[in-house]
């Protein structure tokens, strides 16, 4: 058992993260301190969906392998369980999610995908934020392990107060930052949630010529991931996704 004190240290933690890059460093620590083995959070565009192709995906604790194949095609798109546990409105499991969705032949070969890569025993957390900046957290457990009601209430309460910053961070004013016109391509590439070598075809590069764009992105951002990039570009206004 967790006590109400270290849980509301980890909470001041999550709150008060400078940037994105730290508050995910925070919420990796409160999610092993909870007991779950998977996270994973959709920052959405602003009213679409939390499995659509612009949508920033954090993912910790799930295989190189089920990330790619989530990555590809139109694969995520057929992941029926974010859209479900919005609908819902409150926190449920994959399980709930999965018998509350139509079972389309999409459908039936997502569960299929799942239970080949051993992903079956977690739950989904619908947020909201303001100006309609909705995401979805989702936290998963080894398949022996049953989430307790403390476990569940403690990592609804981190996606949350998560969320809320990462709102925060999107409206805070900072200084500007100066990229060049193929960064800012780029940057709104990244932001719509295109791959390196799609966005190499995109504009006519190679994916080696992408991937330093990328590192002097971050570099100029100050973040270490996608959704850390996509956050800092809208809160400096140099996109609008």
């Amino acid at each position: 058992m967790v006590s109400f004190g270290l849980m509301d240290t980890l909470f001041v933690e999550i709150a008060c993260s400078p940037c994105v890059t730290t508050l995910w460093q925070n919420v990796r620590r409160s999610v092993d301190r909870f007991g779950a083995d998977k996270f994973s959070y959709h920052f959405t565009p602003v009213f679409g969906s939390q499995v659509s192709r612009e949508t920033q995906v954090v993912a910790r604790g799930f295989s190189m392998d089920w990330l790619d194949l989530y990555d590809s095609a139109d694969f995520r798109q057929c992941d029926p369980i974010p859209d479900e546990v919005m609908r819902a409105g409150h926190t449920i499991s994959w399980e709930e999610a999965l018998d509350r969705a139509e079972h389309t032949p999409e459908v039936e070969r997502f569960i299929a995908a799942l239970r080949e890569y051993g992903i079956a025993n977690g739950f989904g957390v619908p947020l909201y934020g303001p100006d309609n900046r909705d995401a979805y957290a989702a936290f998963g457990f080894p398949a022996e392990v049953t989430p307790t009601e403390e476990q569940i209430v403690a990592l609804t309460m981190v996606a949350r107060t998560a969320h809320d910053r990462v709102c925060q961070l999107v409206t805070i004013e900072e200084g500007e930052i100066s990229l060049s016109q193929r960064e800012l391509e780029v940057l709104r590439l990244i932001a719509h949630g295109k791959s390196k070598p799609v966005i190499a075809q995109l504009l006519e590069i190679s994916a080696d010529t992408v991937g330093t764009y990328v590192k002097r992105l971050y570099a100029k951002l100050g973040v270490s991931d996608r959704v850390g990039a996509t956050v800092k570009a809208l809160k400096l206004k140099l996109i609008t996704v």
